[in-house]
């Protein structure tokens, strides 16, 4: 092999090992969809259920990263919010909703009463998801929630 065929061989080894790297770094700084398009704060809007539609205006469901959530409520009486943290486990379009029970100024059960949740865990179907719109449902209620900015 010449000085010259050699150079090409190498320079082509080079090339193909960047476009190969280029490739690898494209893919990993792909997420996963659904959980980049639900990151940010959702404020609900409405709660459907068996045709009947209830006007919602002061609930945030908050999806901080691929696992952490945040469910805040406003309370209009005493003008401050209260919250409880939680976790998300996503499998394609169901949604499995945690929330923690270490907050000891306000337990878990006496949060509960303030939302529709029966427990600390709750199930969600990914039903629409936009940039601004976002409809889940769970427990044969569908809830529509717009992107919060």
């Amino acid at each position: 092999m010449s000085e010259i065929e050699y150079i090409n061989c190498l320079m082509n080894k080079v090339f193909l090992v960047n476009i190969f790297s280029c490739i690898l770094l494209l893919m990993s700084c792909q997420g996963n969809d659904l959980t980049d398009k639900l990151r940010g704060k959702w404020q609900l809007k409405t709660i459907e259920q068996a045709g009947d539609i209830i006007q919602v205006d002061t609930v945030w469901y908050n999806f901080q990263t691929e696992s952490l959530f945040m469910y805040q409520i406003y309370w209009a009486d005493k003008d401050s919010f209260m919250y409880r943290y939680g976790y998300r486990v996503q499998t394609d379009d169901i949604m499995e909703l945690e929330l923690d029970d270490n907050n000891k100024e306000v337990p878990l059960t006496r949060f509960l009463p303030y939302t529709d949740w029966e427990s600390a865990t709750r199930t969600f179907i990914v039903e629409n998801i936009t940039g601004k719109h976002l409809k889940i449902r769970s427990d044969n209620k569908s809830y529509s929630f717009t992107k919060f900015e």
